[in-house]
């Protein structure tokens, strides 16, 4: 794959300039004094930039940007702070941001079990007769026990709990919960799903993919929120991304039609303002018939559709070759979609002959390997070659080896979360053992390699959103705590440059975007932030700690910390 990085050589900076200061054009705003990394390989530094419009108009030295000031044009001097193109957060679950900030609800995401039974308790104290006790965050790879129906029943007796592992793809449950939804030791299996039994044949609390839904079926509708608050919950995802330095978020949760008409009304009433590319599920794309590009000044756009193939290595969902290291004759949890491969390409190509691009999560390597043979197949359907069709892999997680040419030149694309494989490091080996971890897990260095390209984002929902939690561990595959020494299968480790161009140069290809967004040059969109250390150059373990100062979108200051 050739680099789709500018070509903005210096030449290029002399001639801009020229032609700037012969039509008497000056900038809106300038930005000075600092040191700016561009992600454009023939200018990758500079100190100084110009805004017009929205835009940058030039990007070269004090001396040259400052030559177009103009009276009214506006003036930062950034004392020698770093600046780096916005940051693109390439998969998480957007509207679930703002209704947590604006609920709180009850948190248990990665605690120790001890602390996770504590918080049960204490609710079910609080709660109502019969009232369900619900959170998302367990991680049991954490803990030196299994998750057992017997220790819920402990401090909950008598109101049901559901709580659901921090991937989304596996449910723990108390006894009052399984009775609820009828579930004893004749229950049925679902399709694509697993009751976890204990060496009895009894049902042990943890449904695994769609065995969740025989419990989660029952819970009572949650209280809707009111229309303005749904907005208000918009504002505040937004607004929280945009103080991490986010500009441009890819939400993959599958938008339908009431989402579409919510999101909008929130940038017409100005609450949002982050760029939001939107996955939508089926019934909204065939429904509207062609995608949204665009709107609010190149701010929401509804290009691809969201599927799924497979569940989580974590929760034993995902598809695999061979049966799970830890769970033998257990290999995952293969959805409807990847059940019946010719159809799932056509479905695929239907899509792509609309203009929308299909994101398939896929995890194991059978999952994977159903997917990549269904994305070959709708490229030919449609007749789309691959720079056209840009079809998306999310996960990517565990691949065969063989599988791994076929991202080669970006031709199938890789979204991929750094910070799942210093999650997952915990129970990786577990389930599937070192040689396939080795051979193929989180596999970032082996598909670069290829010549492929990697977009990164966190799944947030799943994992914390924090860019910066994701540079890190792009570049090191340790943990925050800076954990293992050498990191977890260091070789897979992404270069400082590839971490970056996996937040913004990459991403912004994927969302035909290259010509936009994505680096600091002449002619893309104002987008950038200014954070108070050098990522080129510091300590790689002290990546996780970089704070952003200011973030401009569009060439309008939307954060500045105080």
């Amino acid at each position: 794959m050739k680099s789709r990085t500018s070509a903005f050589t210096y030449s290029t900076v002399l001639f801009a300039l020229f032609m700037l200061s012969c039509s008497g054009e000056k900038a809106d705003l300038i930005y000075h004094n600092a040191n700016i990394h561009t992600m454009c390989d023939e200018l990758p530094e500079a100190s100084a930039l110009a805004v017009k419009d929205g835009r940058f108009i030039l990007v070269g030295s004090d001396e040259e940007v400052l030559s177009i000031k103009g009276r009214r044009t506006r003036t930062v001097d950034l004392e020698g702070k770093t600046v780096i193109p916005g940051l693109t957060e390439s998969h998480m679950h957007f509207e679930g941001l703002g209704r947590t900030l604006l609920m709180a609800p009850l948190d248990i995401y990665w605690l120790p079990l001890n602390e996770l039974l504590e918080k049960i308790r204490l609710a079910a104290e609080e709660a109502a007769a019969d009232e369900w006790i619900i959170a998302r965050g367990y991680n049991d790879a954490i803990w030196d026990q299994v998750p057992d129906r017997n220790l819920l029943d402990q401090v909950s007796p008598d109101n049901p709990v559901v709580l659901r592992r921090y991937c989304g793809h596996a449910h723990w449950v108390n006894t009052k919960a399984l009775d609820i939804a009828g579930i004893d030791r004749s229950t049925a299996d679902p399709d694509a799903g697993t009751i976890v039994r204990d060496d009895t044949g009894r049902a042990s609390g943890v449904l695994v993919s769609a065995a969740g839904s025989l419990v989660t079926r029952h819970i009572p509708p949650a209280p809707e929120l009111s229309a303005e608050e749904e907005l208000m919950a918009l504002g505040l995802g937004s607004d929280a991304l945009l103080e991490a330095g986010i500009t441009t978020v890819h939400c993959l949760t599958a938008s339908g039609i009431r989402d579409i008409e919510l999101r909008r009304k929130a940038y017409e009433e100005g609450l949002l303002k982050v760029r939001l590319m939107d996955a939508l599920d089926q019934e909204a794309a065939f429904e509207l018939g062609n995608p949204l590009t665009g709107f609010y000044g190149n701010r929401y756009s509804t290009g691809w559709v969201k599927m799924f193939v497979d569940g989580s290595l974590g929760g034993r969902g995902a598809a695999l070759f061979e049966p799970y290291d830890d769970m033998p004759g257990e290999t995952g949890a293969l959805r409807a979609l990847g059940q019946d491969q010719e159809a799932y390409a056509e479905l695929v190509a239907d899509l792509l002959r609309l203009g929308f691009r299909t994101r398939t999560h896929s995890i194991g390597d059978r999952g994977n390997h159903i997917t990549l043979n269904a994305f070959d197949r709708a490229m030919e359907l449609s007749g789309l070659l691959p720079e056209e069709a840009r079809l998306v892999v999310e996960h990517a997680q565990i691949l065969h080896p063989d599988d791994i040419k076929r991202f080669e030149g970006g031709r199938i694309i890789a979204s991929m979360q750094p910070v799942h494989a210093t999650e997952d490091m915990l129970f990786a080996e577990e389930r599937i053992g070192y040689d396939r971890a080795r051979q193929g897990a989180y596999a970032w260095r082996e598909i670069l390699d290829a010549g492929g390209i990697i977009a990164a984002g966190s799944d947030y929902g799943v994992s914390p959103f924090n860019p910066f939690y994701g540079l890190h561990a792009a570049v090191t595959r340790q943990d925050r705590e800076n954990n293992p020494p050498g990191g977890w299968l260091p070789e897979q480790r992404m270069t400082r440059k590839e971490a970056l161009m996996a937040y913004t140069v990459w991403p912004a290809y994927l969302e035909f975007s290259e010509n936009e967004k994505g680096s600091i040059r002449s002619g893309n969109l104002a987008d950038f932030i200014v954070i108070d250390r050098d990522y080129f150059s510091i300590p790689a373990e002290d990546i996780h700690n970089i704070r952003v100062l200011r973030t401009v979108l569009g060439g309008v200051s939307v954060y500045v910390s105080e």
